[in-house]
């Protein structure tokens, strides 16, 4: 009975070090790993657009003060505050060399 208990202790532990939770995961502080964490599933791997408009060419589109305000406020379905302050800046200048 004893060496049950070693077993399923064991295996609970190996089962914990294996799951995967997000909300515990690093965040990225590149802009490109950023967006892959926060903006890729609505606008694509390839900025191409997904259930959101594509994200390419936003250097003639935005400032880079309107992209923040767009990314910090949403606009339409995409919500607002996603990302912080300095995670905004960040995707800002990634997506306006895009």
């Amino acid at each position: 009975m004893k060496q049950i208990w070693i077993v399923f202790a064991l295996a609970l532990f190996v089962l914990a070090g294996c799951s995967s939770n997000t909300a515990t995961a690093k965040r990225p502080t590149d802009g490109e790993g950023l967006y892959k964490f926060s903006c890729l599933s609505c606008h694509g791997e390839n900025l191409e657009g997904l259930a959101g408009p594509p994200v390419t060419n936003m250097k003639s589109k935005y400032s880079e003060e309107d992209l923040q305000k767009l990314l910090n406020d949403g606009a339409g379905m995409m919500p607002g505050g996603l990302l912080s302050e300095e995670e905004t800046k960040t995707v800002t200048k990634w997506l306006l060399e895009k």
